[in-house]
């Protein structure tokens, strides 16, 4: 049988991943926010408990972010921009690729009713 302890939420690697945290970081976060819950809630396994743990590891996984973020002197920040505007000519040219297609559809339909 698992113990409160021994469960983590199921969200928790994509948090970390959106993050930008290692998972081992937020299983220690995580930890962190049961103990808090626990001194803050009285007892375990309730959805008090839960709630008061998951709004708590919330927090902290802002705060390491945001700690990540100034340690890097905002560098981090940017080369996320970065990876998502190397997208952006992807998704631009796609978007031109097909506007062009339907064109040609739209126009050999036109052609093919005269």
């Amino acid at each position: 049988m698992e113990t409160s302890t021994a469960r983590r939420p199921m969200i928790l690697p994509w948090l970390a991943r959106k993050a930008g945290i290692s998972e081992h970081r937020a299983d220690v976060l995580w930890h962190a926010a049961q103990r808090y819950a626990a001194l803050n809630a009285g007892e375990t396994e309730t959805p008090a408990y839960w709630q008061e743990a998951m709004d708590r590891l919330l927090e902290l996984i802002a705060a390491e972010a945001l700690r990540e973020d100034v340690a890097s002197f905002g560098l981090r920040r940017w080369s996320r921009l970065q990876a998502h505007l190397w997208q952006a000519p992807v998704a631009l040219f796609d978007a031109i690729a097909l506007s062009s297609a339907r064109g040609w559809r739209v126009f050999g339909e036109s052609i093919r009713l005269c």
